[in-house]
Order: structure tokens, then C-alpha cells, then sequence
């Protein structure tokens, strides 16, 4: 008897057939490729301009407490000041699980503190903390990023708040 419980090289998944378990297997394969290009097209390589080449014209980046930025034009705009605050940024995926048209990525971001961060004057120093985005992906394309970036660790690194519990 043959389970219909696989786990496979872009995160497991449930199927009536093994047929149908190759399609969401396909798929999901397909979108690990594009968001790990993302990753490295835009972030690693600090080139907001090719947010098109990943993201649907009418995207959404989620950010938490940021809101949410709707189009591309106004993320390359949000992704721009990020870069120019933090011009070193680099993601370093630790954990990618995928299902169908989900990608979920575990990151480390890092990058030294060189500019105005929304609002956040440049302390130089070198900022690192933990990131875990849902990506919803359509026809190739993100569609929506769910970005839950641990903003504490960022402002206390950054030296804009300091949590009445940390010494000195």
C-alpha cells in the first residue's frame, strides 16, 4: 500500500495520487527557485529595481508593524531607503519549507547601519537579526510577502531603544 504522505526536497505534502504529489512537488520546486532569486537579485544584491522581475505589478509586502506597501513602484521605493541605510544588507537563508504555491523562508539578515533607517539616524554599527517571510506566489510571480522581521533586536542594535531589561 502506497502513503499518500511524502516528504520531498521543498517541504511535505499530502496527495490523492502520485501524480497530483508531482504537480504540487513541481510547483513548489518552481517557487523556491523564484523566491531564492529574489532573495539574491534584490537583497544580496542590493538592486531594488528588479523587484518587478519577481513580484506582481500589483504585489504586496506585509511588514508587520511597517503596514503594508501595495505595488511595485512603491516597494522599490521602501527597498531603496533600506539599501541606502544599510548598503551592505545580506539575507542568509537558513530554512526554506514550500507547498504548492507557499514559500516560507528562515533568513538572517545583517548589514552595518549607515544611514537613516525609517527615522532611525546611523549609529555605524552592525546590525543582525532574525527574518521569516511567507511568500504566496501566482503565474511566477509573488503576489504577497507576510516580512516578520524582529524589529526589537533591530532598534536596541541600532541604539534607539534599550528594553529596561538589558544591563547597563
Amino acid at each position: 500500500m502506497e502513503s499518500n504522505f511524502h516528504v520531498g526536497q521543498a517541504g511535505f505534502y499530502l496527495t490523492e495520487s502520485h501524480r497530483l504529489g508531482m504537480t504540487v512537488n513541481v510547483l513548489a520546486d518552481s517557487n523556491v527557485k523564484i523566491v531564492n532569486q529574489l532573495i539574491e537579485g534584490v537583497f544580496n544584491q542590493h538592486n531594488p529595481d528588479r523587484i518587478g522581475d519577481f513580484f506582481a505589478k500589483n504585489g504586496k509586502w506585509h511588514g508587520g508593524v511597517l503596514g503594508t506597501v501595495e505595488g511595485v513602484e512603491n516597494m522599490i521605493g521602501l527597498f531603496r531607503s533600506v539599501f541606502s541605510a544599510i548598503p551592505d544588507l545580506h539575507l542568509t537563508v537558513q530554512e526554506v519549507i514550500a507547498q504548492g504555491d507557499t514559500v516560507v523562508a528562515r533568513v538572517v539578515v545583517e548589514g552595518t547601519h549607515k544611514g537613516n533607517l525609517l527615522g532611525v539616524p546611523a549609529s555605524g554599527k552592525h546590525l543582525r537579526w532574525d527574518g521569516v517571510d511567507l511568500y504566496k506566489l501566482a503565474n511566477g510571480k509573488v503576489t504577497d510577502d507576510w516580512a516578520g522581521d524582529d524589529w526589537l533586536a533591530i532598534m536596541v542594535q541600532a541604539g534607539a531603544f534599550k528594553p529596561p531589561w538589558m544591563p547597563g
